[in-house]
């Protein structure tokens, strides 16, 4: 799976990246919504997985458009606040609670596949 994984602190996006790799899964960075809609319009993209508080702009709003067109795109959404906005145009998104482990990973991978 092609994962393109959004999260603004480098640590968490650093060890994550490593982490879905070790899953076996093709993985891009981006450390903001801005440079993740330059990826997702040049490559093809199974899955996005991204932070709700991304600089610029909302991850949910990023995802929302990211997926515009897109009906097949999965989204897993990584956050540590408590909602998110219900402006999220995106059907059925997956809510992975911070600080995840791998099994908390895997298992937000295998909801976003239903």
């Amino acid at each position: 799976m092609i994962i393109l994984l959004v999260e603004d602190d480098e640590a968490i996006r650093v060890s994550t990246g490593e982490l879905l790799r070790d899953m076996g899964h093709t993985v891009i960075e981006a450390e903001d919504a801005e440079s993740a809609m330059i990826a997702i319009r040049r490559r093809h993209i199974d899955l996005l997985f991204t932070d709700v508080s991304l600089p610029g702009m909302a991850g949910d709003v990023f995802a929302a458009e990211a997926s515009a067109g897109r009906p097949r795109l999965r989204i897993v959404f990584a956050t540590g606040v408590a909602e998110i906005s219900s402006g999220d145009a995106t059907s059925g998104p997956v809510l992975l609670r911070k600080p995840y482990t791998v099994a908390d990973i895997e298992s937000a991978l295998q909801a976003s596949m239903r």
